[in-house]
Protein backbone atom coordinates (compact mmCIF):
# COMPACT_ATOMS: atom_id res chain seq x y z
CA UNK A 1 0.00 0.00 0.00
CA UNK A 2 1.63 3.35 -1.14
CA UNK A 3 1.02 6.20 1.48
CA UNK A 4 1.11 8.44 -1.47
CA UNK A 5 -1.66 6.71 -3.19
CA UNK A 6 -4.03 7.68 0.65
CA UNK A 7 -3.06 10.72 0.96
CA UNK A 8 -3.31 12.45 -2.59
CA UNK A 9 -4.72 10.06 -5.03
CA UNK A 10 -8.22 10.26 -7.04
CA UNK A 11 -10.24 9.96 -6.02
CA UNK A 12 -9.34 10.41 -2.31
CA UNK A 13 -8.86 7.38 -0.14
CA UNK A 14 -11.31 8.09 3.40
CA UNK A 15 -10.81 6.11 6.34
CA UNK A 16 -13.43 5.59 8.88
CA UNK A 17 -12.70 6.08 12.83
CA UNK A 18 -12.16 3.39 14.13
CA UNK A 19 -10.18 1.06 11.36
CA UNK A 20 -8.04 -1.39 11.82
CA UNK A 21 -6.93 -0.88 8.27
CA UNK A 22 -5.85 2.74 9.19
CA UNK A 23 -4.36 1.62 12.48
CA UNK A 24 -2.44 -0.85 10.44
CA UNK A 25 -1.11 1.99 8.04
CA UNK A 26 0.08 4.08 10.78
CA UNK A 27 1.85 1.64 12.30
CA UNK A 28 3.88 0.65 8.96
CA UNK A 29 4.53 3.98 7.86
CA UNK A 30 5.33 5.98 11.05
CA UNK A 31 7.12 3.85 13.12
CA UNK A 32 10.51 5.32 14.45
CA UNK A 33 12.61 5.09 17.32
CA UNK A 34 10.72 7.47 19.58
CA UNK A 35 7.94 6.87 21.96
CA UNK A 36 5.40 9.53 20.31
CA UNK A 37 4.78 8.57 16.68
CA UNK A 38 5.03 11.41 14.38
CA UNK A 39 1.46 11.62 13.79
CA UNK A 40 -0.62 15.05 13.36
CA UNK A 41 -4.03 15.32 14.22
CA UNK A 42 -6.14 17.70 13.18
CA UNK A 43 -10.51 17.48 14.08
CA UNK A 44 -12.69 19.32 11.86
CA UNK A 45 -16.46 19.22 12.86
CA UNK A 46 -19.37 21.33 11.50
CA UNK A 47 -19.85 23.13 8.71
CA UNK A 48 -17.06 25.87 9.28
CA UNK A 49 -15.40 28.17 6.50
CA UNK A 50 -11.94 27.01 5.74
CA UNK A 51 -10.00 30.12 6.36
CA UNK A 52 -6.65 31.09 5.58
CA UNK A 53 -5.53 31.02 8.99
CA UNK A 54 -6.33 27.10 8.86
CA UNK A 55 -4.05 27.23 6.16
CA UNK A 56 -1.50 28.63 7.28
CA UNK A 57 -1.80 26.00 10.87
CA UNK A 58 -1.52 22.97 8.79
CA UNK A 59 1.27 24.46 6.50
CA UNK A 60 3.18 25.63 9.62
CA UNK A 61 2.75 21.13 10.73
CA UNK A 62 3.70 20.09 7.61
CA UNK A 63 7.38 22.39 7.23
CA UNK A 64 8.19 22.13 10.71
CA UNK A 65 6.79 19.31 12.22
CA UNK A 66 7.62 17.06 9.31
CA UNK A 67 4.45 14.38 10.21
CA UNK A 68 4.82 11.08 8.49
CA UNK A 69 1.12 11.87 7.66
CA UNK A 70 -1.66 14.19 9.03
CA UNK A 71 -4.81 12.67 9.80
CA UNK A 72 -7.80 14.89 8.82
CA UNK A 73 -10.74 13.48 11.11
CA UNK A 74 -13.57 15.14 9.86
CA UNK A 75 -17.64 15.43 9.85
CA UNK A 76 -17.92 16.82 6.35
CA UNK A 77 -15.10 18.25 4.21
CA UNK A 78 -14.82 21.68 4.17
CA UNK A 79 -13.77 23.76 0.91
CA UNK A 80 -13.31 26.92 -0.66
CA UNK A 81 -9.98 27.94 -2.62
CA UNK A 82 -7.67 27.48 1.18
CA UNK A 83 -8.66 23.83 1.34
CA UNK A 84 -8.37 23.37 -1.98
CA UNK A 85 -4.68 25.29 -2.25
CA UNK A 86 -4.21 23.50 0.97
CA UNK A 87 -4.59 19.71 -0.72
CA UNK A 88 -2.46 21.27 -4.01
CA UNK A 89 0.59 22.07 -1.17
CA UNK A 90 0.32 19.70 1.67
CA UNK A 91 0.43 16.05 0.29
CA UNK A 92 0.50 13.19 3.36
CA UNK A 93 -3.20 14.81 4.65
CA UNK A 94 -4.92 11.35 5.24
CA UNK A 95 -8.90 11.75 5.27
CA UNK A 96 -11.12 10.58 8.15
CA UNK A 97 -14.78 10.29 8.14
CA UNK A 98 -16.10 10.63 11.45
CA UNK A 99 -19.20 10.43 13.02
CA UNK A 100 -19.55 13.21 16.08
CA UNK A 101 -20.39 12.21 19.32
CA UNK A 102 -23.57 12.66 20.55
CA UNK A 103 -23.41 12.02 24.39
CA UNK A 104 -20.53 11.73 26.87
CA UNK A 105 -21.38 8.98 29.92
CA UNK A 106 -24.80 9.18 28.97
CA UNK A 107 -25.05 13.01 28.81
CA UNK A 108 -26.39 15.05 25.93
CA UNK A 109 -23.47 16.92 24.74
CA UNK A 110 -24.58 20.55 24.31
CA UNK A 111 -21.28 22.12 22.66
CA UNK A 112 -19.75 20.85 19.22
CA UNK A 113 -16.70 22.11 20.85
CA UNK A 114 -17.43 19.01 23.54
CA UNK A 115 -17.17 16.66 21.00
CA UNK A 116 -14.05 17.95 19.81
CA UNK A 117 -12.38 17.97 23.43
CA UNK A 118 -13.33 14.26 24.12
CA UNK A 119 -12.56 13.15 20.45
CA UNK A 120 -8.98 14.71 20.39
CA UNK A 121 -8.17 12.00 23.65
CA UNK A 122 -10.01 9.08 21.88
CA UNK A 123 -7.74 10.21 18.46
CA UNK A 124 -4.96 10.06 20.91
CA UNK A 125 -5.09 6.65 22.75
CA UNK A 126 -5.89 5.15 19.26
CA UNK A 127 -3.04 6.20 17.94
CA UNK A 128 -0.90 8.59 19.42
CA UNK A 129 0.76 11.29 18.05
CA UNK A 130 0.36 15.43 17.88
CA UNK A 131 -3.13 16.78 18.54
CA UNK A 132 -3.32 20.23 16.85
CA UNK A 133 -6.28 22.53 17.06
CA UNK A 134 -7.01 24.48 14.04
CA UNK A 135 -5.66 27.65 15.72
CA UNK A 136 -2.44 26.41 17.13
CA UNK A 137 0.71 27.20 14.76
CA UNK A 138 3.88 24.99 14.61
CA UNK A 139 7.49 26.79 14.64
CA UNK A 140 9.31 24.15 15.28
CA UNK A 141 10.17 20.55 15.65
CA UNK A 142 8.48 19.00 18.54
CA UNK A 143 10.41 15.69 18.28
CA UNK A 144 12.73 16.31 21.63
CA UNK A 145 8.97 15.87 23.39
CA UNK A 146 8.76 12.83 21.74
CA UNK A 147 10.18 10.25 23.97
CA UNK A 148 7.46 11.21 26.85
CA UNK A 149 4.59 9.57 27.39
CA UNK A 150 2.67 12.85 27.42
CA UNK A 151 3.01 16.29 26.80
CA UNK A 152 1.46 19.73 27.34
CA UNK A 153 1.65 23.33 27.32
CA UNK A 154 0.82 25.97 30.29
CA UNK A 155 -0.30 28.88 29.65
CA UNK A 156 -0.64 32.27 31.20
CA UNK A 157 -3.23 31.58 34.35
CA UNK A 158 -1.74 28.70 35.19
CA UNK A 159 -4.08 26.00 33.13
CA UNK A 160 -3.00 23.35 30.93
CA UNK A 161 -3.98 23.93 27.20
CA UNK A 162 -5.01 21.32 25.26
CA UNK A 163 -4.67 23.16 21.86
CA UNK A 164 -1.52 21.21 21.40
CA UNK A 165 -1.09 17.92 22.90
CA UNK A 166 1.56 15.54 22.27
CA UNK A 167 1.12 11.65 23.61
CA UNK A 168 1.39 7.97 22.94
CA UNK A 169 -0.65 5.67 22.44
CA UNK A 170 -2.39 4.23 25.39
CA UNK A 171 -0.92 7.03 27.44
CA UNK A 172 -1.83 6.63 31.09
CA UNK A 173 -2.25 10.54 31.33
CA UNK A 174 -5.09 10.31 28.39
CA UNK A 175 -6.24 7.32 29.55
CA UNK A 176 -7.25 9.33 33.31
CA UNK A 177 -8.49 11.86 31.36
CA UNK A 178 -11.34 10.46 29.26
CA UNK A 179 -11.95 8.40 32.35
CA UNK A 180 -12.46 11.81 34.54
CA UNK A 181 -15.33 12.40 31.79
CA UNK A 182 -17.57 10.17 33.61
CA UNK A 183 -18.46 13.42 35.62
CA UNK A 184 -19.30 15.27 32.52
CA UNK A 185 -20.66 18.30 33.06
CA UNK A 186 -22.90 19.21 29.61
CA UNK A 187 -23.26 23.02 30.73
CA UNK A 188 -19.78 23.45 32.07
CA UNK A 189 -17.50 25.22 29.37
CA UNK A 190 -14.01 23.65 30.36
CA UNK A 191 -14.63 21.99 33.06
CA UNK A 192 -13.21 18.62 31.94
CA UNK A 193 -11.09 19.88 29.20
CA UNK A 194 -8.90 22.92 30.46
CA UNK A 195 -9.82 22.67 34.24
CA UNK A 196 -9.57 18.69 34.35
CA UNK A 197 -6.61 18.34 32.69
CA UNK A 198 -4.72 20.99 34.90
CA UNK A 199 -6.56 18.85 38.24
CA UNK A 200 -4.47 15.40 36.69
CA UNK A 201 -1.53 17.09 35.76
CA UNK A 202 -1.21 18.26 40.18
CA UNK A 203 -2.50 14.96 40.70
CA UNK A 204 -0.68 12.79 38.70
CA UNK A 205 2.56 14.35 37.66
CA UNK A 206 4.69 11.86 37.02
CA UNK A 207 2.36 11.00 33.92
CA UNK A 208 2.83 13.99 32.16
CA UNK A 209 5.38 16.52 31.22
CA UNK A 210 4.56 20.06 31.39
CA UNK A 211 6.42 23.71 29.61
CA UNK A 212 5.47 27.03 30.35
CA UNK A 213 3.62 28.68 28.33
CA UNK A 214 6.90 30.98 26.08
CA UNK A 215 7.04 27.20 25.05
CA UNK A 216 3.63 26.53 23.10
CA UNK A 217 1.26 29.23 24.54
CA UNK A 218 1.54 32.96 24.49
CA UNK A 219 1.36 35.25 27.73
CA UNK A 220 -1.61 36.84 27.06
CA UNK A 221 -3.78 36.43 23.60
CA UNK A 222 -3.66 40.41 22.96
CA UNK A 223 0.26 40.47 22.81
CA UNK A 224 -0.57 38.65 19.14
CA UNK A 225 -2.72 41.35 18.09
CA UNK A 226 -1.74 44.33 19.71
CA UNK A 227 2.62 43.70 19.79
CA UNK A 228 5.27 42.30 18.20
CA UNK A 229 6.29 39.97 20.88
CA UNK A 230 9.97 37.88 20.46
CA UNK A 231 8.69 34.47 19.96
CA UNK A 232 12.36 32.85 18.96
CA UNK A 233 11.84 30.54 21.92
CA UNK A 234 8.58 29.28 21.15
CA UNK A 235 8.04 25.47 19.98
CA UNK A 236 4.56 26.85 19.07
CA UNK A 237 1.69 29.21 19.44
CA UNK A 238 -2.27 29.41 20.14
CA UNK A 239 -3.76 32.56 18.69
CA UNK A 240 -7.09 32.70 20.82
CA UNK A 241 -8.77 33.46 18.00
CA UNK A 242 -12.09 33.56 19.75
CA UNK A 243 -13.28 37.73 19.63
CA UNK A 244 -10.22 38.28 16.81
CA UNK A 245 -12.36 36.10 14.25
CA UNK A 246 -12.76 38.86 11.58
CA UNK A 247 -9.05 40.34 11.59
CA UNK A 248 -8.00 36.56 11.01
CA UNK A 249 -10.40 36.35 8.05
CA UNK A 250 -8.69 39.56 7.12
CA UNK A 251 -5.39 37.93 6.43
CA UNK A 252 -4.66 36.36 2.96
CA UNK A 253 -1.26 36.46 1.36
CA UNK A 254 -1.55 39.83 0.40
CA UNK A 255 -2.21 41.76 3.26
CA UNK A 256 -0.30 39.52 5.88
CA UNK A 257 3.07 41.19 4.23
CA UNK A 258 2.29 44.22 6.18
CA UNK A 259 0.38 43.27 8.99
CA UNK A 260 2.21 44.84 11.53
CA UNK A 261 1.90 42.28 14.78
CA UNK A 262 2.97 39.03 16.23
CA UNK A 263 0.67 37.29 14.21
CA UNK A 264 1.58 38.83 11.08
CA UNK A 265 5.23 37.82 11.77
CA UNK A 266 5.27 34.39 12.41
CA UNK A 267 2.70 33.55 10.12
CA UNK A 268 5.38 35.12 7.27
CA UNK A 269 8.11 33.17 8.81
CA UNK A 270 5.51 29.86 8.09
CA UNK A 271 5.05 31.28 4.81
CA UNK A 272 8.05 31.79 3.57
CA UNK A 273 10.52 31.47 6.06
CA UNK A 274 11.16 35.18 6.44
CA UNK A 275 9.36 37.38 9.13
CA UNK A 276 10.17 40.59 8.28
CA UNK A 277 7.57 42.84 7.33
CA UNK A 278 6.83 44.14 2.92
CA UNK A 279 7.68 47.42 3.13
CA UNK A 280 7.00 47.83 -0.51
Amino acid sequence: MNLTHLSSGSPDQVFQFPSNCLKRVVAKYCKDNLTVPNIVHYIWFGSLSFEFMHFVSFLSAYKYQNPCMILFFHDMLPSGIWWNLLRQTVPNIVLVKVITPTHISGRRIKFIQHKADIFRLQILKEYGGIYLDTDQYILRSLDEFRNNECTMGVAHDGSVGSALIIAARNSRFIQKWIESYRSYDPKSWGGNSVTMATKLTEKCPALVRLHRHHCMFFPHGLVLYNQNYKWSHSYAIHIFKNGHINMLKSINFDTVRKLNNTIGAFFRYILHGNKELCRK
